[in-house]
Parts: C-alpha cells; sequence; structure tokens
C-alpha cells in the first residue's frame, strides 16, 4: 500500500474540519429550535399539559396517540357529545404516523384533546402549525374551522389535493383545547397519514419562529436573485455566451425548490390541479439537481470533460421526461429512481471536487466548501426523512455555498485581471512599437509615394502619348490610388501625434463659410469624373467660430471625403445653427449610409470594414479627435441606403471679435482704396500694382505692410466677388488669393481668372492654409503660379511675390517686342507683288499707279505706327490700315476681290491694334481668293446699346469644323492660324471677349467680336 503524502493528508485533514464545522452549525440550529425540556406525549387522543406551562419562547410538538376516525369527516362541534364520539368507531394512531399499523381508508377525522395548565390563563393566544399533508386537510378548534389546505372530501368531486402546510391562530377561555383534523387523500396511492409533527404553542412563540423562517428564507432568495440577475447582466454585457444561462437557472432553480418546500401554496398562483403541482415541484428539484452537477462541471478545470457528465445529463434529461408523462400513481414509485439518480450524480461531483482539490488545483479550494455545504444539507435532509425531525429552514448551507462560489470567482477575476494587466502592457508596447513603426513608414514613404505620382501625372497630361481610352482611365485611377495613400500618411501623422500630445492647435477667429467652399473646390478637383452636388446653406451673417483654420479644414475635407468615397455620395449640403453657444455644423449626404456594425467602427483608430479596405480607418478617428480638442462633439447618424447625418460642434467667437473683425473688414479696404487713388495721382514713377484677396482683415494688414508704398500700390478686398470687379476694370501685375473664400473659394476664383489671363499674363500668389500635397496640387492645377502657408512669413511672402512680378514685367517686355515685330513686318511677297503692281501701272494708268503708291504708304505708315504697340488703338486708325490694305489688294486682283462696308456713324472706340486687319488679311487670302472666281469681304461696324459688334464676312471656301477647333485651340503648336489664334487671346485678356466663328466649308466664313464701350 502506497503511503499517503504529507499534502494530501493535510487536504484530508481541511476537508474534515470543513465538514466537522458545518454539522456544528447545524447541529447548534437545531439546538435554537427544539425544546429543551421534556415535552408531554399524547395518550389516548389526550395531551395533558398538567404540570408544564406554555412559555412564550417555547414550541410543543403534539406527538403521540390520536383518536382517528375512518371514513367519517368529524368536526367536533358543541352538539356533539363525547358519546357521540365514542359511538363512532374509532382508533388510536401515532402522530408522526409510523408503518407499523397501516390503514387503508382515503379520508377520516384525526382528533386530539389538548388539556392546559390549570395554574395558567385561558385568555391568551395560541397557535397550531399543521404540516403538509397528502393530500387535503381542515383544521377544526373547539368546533370552528380555523385552517385548511384543498378541500376535504369523501369522493374525489368532492376532494381538491393541495398538500400545504398552514398555521392557525386562536384563543381558548377553557382548559380544555379541541383539535378536529380532517384529511383525505384520493390524488396518490398512499393513505390519508400524517407523516410530519403538528406543533403548538403561543402565538407570539409560533410567529418568532416564523419570523426566523422568513428573514432567512428572504434572505437566501435576495442573494439567489441577486446571483441570478449578476450572471444576467454578465450574458448581456460581458460575457455572451449559454455557460452563462447555466448559473443563471443553478440560481434560481434552488430558489423555487427552496419556496416550494416551505409552502405550496405558491403553486396555487398557477391555477394547477395537485397532480402537475407534483409534477412541477419534482421537476424543479430535478432542475436544481442537474443545474447544481452542471455548474460544479463549470467550475472543475481538471475534470470539466469527465465522461460521467455526460451519463447524467442523459440520465437527468430521461427522469424529466419520466415526470411529465407517467401518471401520479407511477410517479410516487419512480421517485426511487430519481433519489438514486441525486444521490448518484451528488456522490460523483462531490468525488471529482475533492480529488481535484486533493490534487493541488490552486482554485478548487472554494469548489470544496460549495460541495461539502451540499453534501452536509443532503444528509441532514435524510435525517431529518428518516428521524422525522421539524428542523427550520437552515440558511447556512447556501450561505457558505454562496460564498465558496463568490470567493472562487473573485479569484478567477483577480488572476485574470493579473493576466489581463500583463497583456494590457504587451498591447502598450506593442501599440507604441507600431505606431512608431507608422508614423516613420510614413514619412520614409513620402518622397517616393510623390515621385510616383508626379511620374504619373506627367505621364498623364502628355498630349504626345497615344493611350487607349482602358489604359488612361486605369492610368487615372492609379494617381487617385496614389493621392488616397498620402491622405494615409497624413492621417499617420496627425493621429502619432494626437496619441503623443504633440499637436498643438493655433487658434483664431475664422469664418467656417471659407473653409467649406475652399475644401468644395479642393475635391471638386480631386473627385474629377464624380457627378458631386454640393452645397452650403450656411449665411452671410452666421459667426466666425474659434477653431485653428489648418485643422478645421482637415476635419471638413475628412468628413466629405469620407461621404464621397466610401458612401458614394452624389450630393452633399452643409448647414450651420448656434445651439448652447456652439456652432452646430451639419453635413447632410445622400449616399448608401452605414449600418451599426460600420458605425462602430468609426471611433475606433485603425478599424476597417470590408467596405472599406483600401484605407486604414484614420481620418474619421482623427477629425474626432480634432474636434474635441478644439472642446466639440462629433456625432454620426446614418441609416443604410438613405445617407448619412453628420454633426460636429464647435465654439463660437466671442461677439466682440466678431464686431472688431467687421469693423476692420469696413474700414481697411476703403482706406486702402482711398491711399491707392492718391498715390496713383501722385506717381509719375513705375510702381508695381498688387491686388490682395482674403476675408481676414489682420492678414490683409500684414501683408499690407509686407510691401512699401514707395514699390508698390496695393488694394485690397475681402470678397471673390469684390475681387473680380477690380481685375475687369483695372490692370494688376500680380494677385494674391487666399484659398479658403466665402462663397467663391480661392481655388475658383484662380480658375475664372484664368479663363481671361493666362499664367504668364497675370501671376497668382496663393495663400494656403496647409501644405498638404492635395491642397498646394490643387492650387497649381486651378492656374496659381506660386503659394505661400500661413501663417505667413513676410520675407518669403515678399520674395516670392517679388520674383512673380519680375517674371511677368521680363517676359510681357520680350513678348511686347515680339509682337510689335510681328506687326510691324509686311510678308515679303505682299511687298514684291505689290511693287510690281505698281510697274506694270506706270506703263499702262500712271493715275491709277500714283493713287496705289499713296496708299501703299498709307499702309505702310500704319504698319510702323508706334501706336501698334499701344494696347489699343482707335477704331479709326485700325480702319485706316485696313483700307489701305484692301485698296491695295483690289488693284492687284481687281475683280476677283469685291469689298461691302456697312459702318454706323460717330463710333468712338478702341480696339486692340491690327486686330480688324488681321481678320479681313485671313478673309482675303484664306477665303475668297482660294476660289477660281474670287468672291465678297464684307466688313460690318454695329453701334450696340453696351458694345460695339464688328464683324467680316466672306463667301470664300470656308473652313471645316475640325481645322476651326485647332486653329483656335491652346495646344496648337502650329503656325497655321496664329492670327486668328493672337487675336483671339488678346480679346480675351482684354475684354474677356471671344472670337465668335461660325463656318460651312464652300459657303463663307462669318467672324464676329464684341467691344464693350465701359472698357479702356
Amino acid at each position: 500500500m502506497l503511503p499517503i503524502k504529507k499534502t494530501t493528508k493535510i487536504h484530508i485533514l481541511i476537508i474534515g474540519l470543513i465538514f466537522f464545522t458545518l454539522t456544528i452549525l447545524r447541529i447548534l440550529w437545531l439546538a435554537y429550535f427544539l425544546p429543551m425540556d421534556e415535552q408531554p406525549y399524547a395518550q389516548d387522543g389526550v395531551w395533558d399539559m398538567g404540570n408544564q406551562a406554555l412559555q412564550d419562547d417555547q414550541i410543543f410538538y403534539l406527538n403521540g396517540e390520536w383518536l382517528y376516525y375512518p371514513g367519517a369527516l368529524l368536526d367536533g362541534k358543541e352538539n356533539i357529545t363525547d358519546e357521540d364520539w365514542s359511538s363512532t368507531e374509532g382508533k388510536i394512531l401515532t402522530v408522526p404516523f409510523n408503518e407499523k399499523n397501516p390503514i387503508t381508508q382515503k379520508y377520516g377525522t384525526y382528533r386530539l384533546k389538548i388539556l392546559l395548565n390549570e395554574n395558567g390563563t385561558y385568555d391568551q393566544n395560541y397557535a397550531v402549525h399543521i404540516p403538509a399533508i397528502q393530500t387535503a386537510s381542515a383544521l377544526y378548534v373547539n368546533g370552528k374551522l380555523l385552517g385548511q389546505s384543498g378541500h376535504v372530501g369523501t369522493n374525489a368531486d368532492a376532494h381538491k389535493g393541495q398538500a400545504a402546510p398552514y398555521t392557525v391562530y386562536f384563543s381558548a377561555d377553557t382548559q380544555e383545547i379541541d383539535l378536529n383534523l380532517q384529511v383525505s387523500n384520493l390524488d396518490t396511492p398512499k393513505d390519508a397519514l400524517i407523516t410530519k409533527q403538528i406543533s403548538f404553542s403561543t402565538a407570539k412563540a409560533m410567529m418568532h419562529k416564523q419570523k426566523i423562517i422568513e428573514i432567512s428564507l428572504a434572505s437566501i432568495s435576495i442573494i439567489l436573485i441577486m446571483y441570478a440577475l449578476f450572471s444576467i447582466l454578465v450574458y448581456l454585457f460581458i460575457y455572451r455566451r449559454k455557460t452563462v444561462f447555466l448559473f443563471t437557472a443553478g440560481f434560481l432553480f434552488p430558489l423555487a425548490d427552496e419556496l416550494i418546500s416551505n409552502d405550496r401554496s405558491i403553486l396555487n398562483w398557477l391555477q394547477l390541479d395537485y397532480v402537475w403541482s407534483l409534477k412541477l415541484s419534482n421537476i424543479i428539484y430535478l432542475g436544481a439537481s442537474y443545474f447544481f452537477v452542471q455548474f460544479m462541471r463549470i467550475l472543475l478545470t481538471k475534470y470539466h470533460s469527465a465522461r460521467c457528465f455526460r451519463w447524467l445529463s442523459i440520465l437527468y434529461g430521461m427522469s424529466a421526461l419520466l415526470i411529465i408523462i407517467l401518471p401520479i400513481h407511477w410517479l410516487y414509485f419512480a421517485n426511487i429512481i430519481f433519489f438514486i439518480l441525486y444521490f448518484v450524480s451528488f456522490i460523483s461531483v462531490a468525488t471529482l471536487a475533492l480529488k481535484e482539490y486533493i490534487d493541488k488545483q490552486r482554485t478548487s479550494a472554494f469548489i470544496v466548501f460549495t460541495v461539502l455545504s451540499t453534501i452536509s444539507g443532503i444528509l441532514w435532509g435524510l435525517i431529518k426523512t428518516v428521524f422525522i425531525l421539524e428542523i427550520p429552514f437552515y440558511p447556512f448551507d447556501y450561505l457558505i455555498a454562496l460564498l465558496a462560489f463568490a470567493g472562487y470567482w473573485f479569484k478567477q477575476f483577480y488572476e485574470n485581471t493579473q493576466e489581463i494587466n500583463v497583456l494590457v502592457a504587451d498591447l502598450h508596447k506593442n501599440d507604441r512599437l507600431k505606431d512608431e513603426f507608422l508614423s516613420n513608414s510614413s514619412q520614409r514613404l513620402w518622397d517616393p509615394m510623390n515621385k510616383m505620382i508626379t511620374i504619373a501625372q506627367s505621364i498623364y497630361d502628355n498630349p504626345n502619348n497615344t493611350f487607349v481610352v482602358e489604359d488612361k482611365n486605369n492610368l487615372k485611377n492609379l494617381i487617385n490610388v496614389g493621392r488616397s495613400m498620402s491622405f494615409t500618411l497624413n492621417d499617420i501623422q496627425d493621429f502619432t501625434r494626437l496619441k503623443e500630445d504633440k499637436l498643438h492647435l493655433h487658434t483664431k477667429n475664422v469664418n467656417i463659410q471659407s473653409a467649406i467652399t475652399g475644401v468644395f473646390d479642393l475635391l471638386r478637383f480631386i473627385t474629377e469624373g464624380k457627378k458631386i452636388q454640393m452645397n452650403s446653406n450656411i449665411p452671410k451673417t452666421f459667426p466666425y467660430v474659434i477653431a485653428d483654420e489648418k485643422r478645421l479644414i482637415q476635419i471638413l475635407f475628412n468628413l466629405l471625403h469620407n461621404a464621397i468615397k466610401f458612401t458614394s455620395a452624389s450630393f452633399i449640403e452643409i448647414s450651420a445653427k448656434v445651439e448652447n453657444n456652439m456652432a452646430l455644423i451639419h453635413i447632410h449626404d445622400n449616399g448608401l449610409g452605414m449600418d451599426d456594425d460600420v458605425q462602430k467602427f468609426l471611433s475606433i483608430p485603425y478599424g476597417q470594414n470590408n467596405s472599406s479596405e483600401d484605407s486604414i480607418g484614420l481620418g474619421l478617428f482623427v477629425s474626432k479627435q480634432l474636434i474635441e480638442l478644439h472642446g466639440g462633439t462629433l456625432q454620426i447618424h446614418s441609416i443604410p441606403n438613405k445617407g448619412s447625418d453628420v454633426f460636429f460642434t464647435l465654439p463660437l467667437a466671442d461677439e466682440i471679435s466678431n464686431e472688431e473683425d467687421h469693423y476692420s473688414e469696413s474700414l481697411i479696404p476703403k482706406t486702402l482704396e482711398l491711399k491707392f487713388n492718391k498715390i496713383d495721382e501722385q506717381s509719375t514713377d513705375k510702381k508695381f500694382r498688387i491686388l490682395i484677396i482674403d476675408d481676414d482683415p489682420v492678414n490683409l494688414t500684414i501683408i499690407r505692410s509686407i510691401f512699401t508704398l514707395e514699390e508698390y500700390e496695393v488694394a485690397t478686398v475681402t470678397s471673390s466677388e469684390k475681387g473680380l470687379e477690380l481685375l475687369q476694370n483695372d490692370n494688376w501685375d500680380l494677385v494674391i488669393i487666399d484659398a479658403m473664400l466665402p462663397f467663391i473659394s480661392g481655388y475658383a476664383l484662380i480658375q475664372m481668372i484664368r479663363e481671361q489671363y493666362s499664367v504668364l499674363e497675370l501671376p497668382i500668389l496663393l495663400l494656403a492654409a496647409r501644405n498638404y500635397p492635395e491642397d498646394v496640387y490643387t492650387g497649381f492645377a486651378y492656374g496659381a503660379n506660386d503659394y505661400v502657408t500661413k501663417p505667413i512669413n513676410s520675407l518669403e511672402l515678399k520674395v516670392r511675390g517679388r520674383a512673380l512680378i519680375d517674371l511677368k514685367y521680363n517676359i510681357n517686355q520680350r513678348l511686347h517686342l515680339e509682337t510689335a515685330w510681328l506687326q510691324a513686318q509686311i510678308q515679303p511677297h505682299f511687298l514684291f507683288n505689290t511693287l510690281n503692281t505698281i510697274a506694270s501701272l506706270s506703263t499702262i494708268d500712271s493715275d491709277r499707279m500714283i493713287e496705289l503708291m499713296h496708299h501703299f504708304g498709307e499702309y505702310l505708315h500704319a504698319s510702323f505706327d508706334v501706336k501698334n504697340l499701344q494696347r489699343v488703338v482707335p477704331l479709326q486708325h485700325e480702319l485706316e490700315l485696313v483700307r489701305s490694305y484692301l485698296y491695295i489688294e483690289q488693284q492687284r486682283f481687281e475683280h476677283l476681290l469685291k469689298i461691302e462696308w456697312d459702318i454706323d456713324e460717330n463710333i468712338e472706340i478702341d480696339i486692340p491694334p491690327i486686330s480688324l486687319q488681321t481678320l479681313v488679311e485671313n478673309a482675303v487670302n484664306h477665303g475668297v481668293l482660294k476660289q477660281e472666281n474670287g468672291g465678297t469681304v464684307r466688313i460690318l461696324i454695329k453701334d450696340c446699346i453696351t458694345y460695339v459688334e464688328i464683324s467680316v464676312i466672306d463667301n470664300g471656301v470656308g473652313i471645316d469644323a475640325n481645322t476651326l477647333a485647332e486653329l483656335l485651340s491652346d495646344l496648337n503648336k502650329h503656325s497655321r492660324g496664329i492670327g486668328l489664334r493672337n487675336t483671339d487671346l488678346r480679346l480675351k485678356r482684354i475684354y474677356n471677349e471671344r472670337l465668335i466663328i461660325r463656318s460651312t466649308p464652300n459657303e463663307g466664313t462669318h467672324i464676329t467680336f464684341h467691344i464693350p464701350k465701359n472698357k479702356k
């Protein structure tokens, strides 16, 4: 035989001490309720207390010989004498009943006469407690019905079983108390027997005992309900597994079993008959046993998968089925099988738990307490049944089991917490390493990413490359993917700064309309090819907000770009209102929306959804963090297939600050315009003219101070509309534009300016709030020459501005000289042909020769006139040149060229030099003279209300549509049509007008342009 280890001996000793402690507690509880004095014993139906007095702290049991009258239901009323009782056949039965003297009658009456102490008082209150008697009973005291369980009857129709305990209270004014207890059992195979003790005491003693029982039962009930609720909450919010329901059932089934065991009248709420009440109570007890077994199986770690648990589950299932289908007569015999099942299952679980504890499982000590308290309860239940003891409800087994269970889970929680803390520390470390890796990687990826985008864009923009449509679209998609990647790299860097608290805001009063319109134009350019309608309904009077302008643009860009890219929105609308002293900005789109699963990722960094696999999920998270850093909040409400609504708040600027801004805005432009006019009048030297457009009066003041009045004439405006008005009326050497302007953004304004002025004719310097590639690239794409980021560096702004002005001035000087030479030169063949015509006329017609020489001299004089170097010349000067040219051509070609004039009188207007002459020359040489029979050139000049219309019409060979489009195209690199294109560009630059050309092959050409009367 192997020796027992020392640790095993210790464990066995601990088990013995625990069980011994539980037994001592049970004995003390029993001793508290059992009477200490010797109690009377009933003899021949009389229970005599003549030698004892009733005490208010003592319970007596009416054990002994009762008179039993089988087959008779007697109530013991006063008019029935002892002789009447004696005439009824009765017998002596022991209560509680033992099986030595069986009876076969299903109903009858038990009678007992109580003789009180002669020296006691008779007017005090008494109490009798009737236990659960199978299956109906009624108690008559001194001939009065005081309590009953069910309905006692002599047949099945009159009988109604219940088997519930009850207590009656009464007072007696005599020494004798006559108890008559009617019983009937027509439900079960057993006879109408009293198998439990009937207790008698003063009312005060009985109430005290029941109060203790009720308090104990209520306490355990509350504890079990709390545990059950706790397990439900764990399932709902922490651990969604079906095993959690085992704990819930494991608490509720024992609770129901104890409540029914102490008071079966609870089942009356269900309106069930005795048979189904009995079956329900058996199922509840079976469930309590089953869930205890499963409960222990979960707690066991080493023997969690023991085979016996599977067989026990099968047996418990079969037992539940038998309880439901078996008749009540068979069910009583089947209870023996159920008892064996209960006993075997409890012993099996207890054995495994004790074995696990002996095997040194760390957490099994608490399981031992649970098992031993359960074994204690089972053993005492057997003792109570065998020895017919009246043991009140004992709560300590439950308390110890529950405390042990709580200790087990607390220890598990502690160990899990320690493990989680270690894992969290590792996660924090790995998270930090991950952030460092992403940050370093994003910085390293910047340069190759920009190079890739630049190379791809240059290939895409190269007109000499010939791609099929599909390849060009793929290249465009490649560029867009690269830009999206650049956005992601920006988000990674900002996210890292936010986590390390290295991102600081530079707040100021910001016009929210300016930021929104600027972001709209950014998105329109980036999402080229998508038809997206973006509207802002924010009124002009909406107050300023306190924000970092750079970060505000980033917030709006991320939110709007997310709506376009990931929800396929085609319509976006932004509105704003003031709420609780905060600006509430509302972004609504009609995209696909987001379901709850997608929305939950928005507040998680690197949160992804299957629908957005090309993003790492940082844009919205960074926006949320930036908004909160400003002191605002972000909320998103979205319904799938119906769109999304994004709400975020920003603090409002102080009203005083707003008033100061508006005051400055109203004063600064006027002051500067006054100074500008004075300078214009007094200035004699060349000063470069600069137009600054910015909605921030402070920026206007700063920029104006950078450009000295000795070298520059500066005008400032605070809106795009005013800027366009000044651009139409005056000439400027440099325009400085803020990217974020209200209603018409800086990007849109640049695009509008480029429709009239090329990048060489009018340089534009963009003020960008950020130096992000998307901002800079968008600015250059719309036509900016250069950019400066805010906050403004005075030296950088001045140097960049002066460089653009010098570049424009030098280029204009070169172009001016080249244009003058082109305008003044005469084609050699035209000169030779004219001289030959003069020579031939000298021998034929000297008068015509003299007239031709006169017009030829006027033509040469007009061609070399210094006025042609000016921006515009009087219309009459241009007409003199045209008339001289046409006279010479008519003398040369005679009947092949016909000229028609239609000119209104008293027209005084200036036009670009050699503009009309170019059109007429084109009509003659490339129109009518290309035909064998020549043709007619018609010149019309009409005085309209707001403009003068000049037209040159010929009936020559005409121009086909493709050739015409090529002639006026900016991409035309050939010398053909240079006169038309040059005239068209000068009209566009000076008047924002274009040549209107209508031509039909073999029918002729009609060219028209308008000269506004208010343009000088």
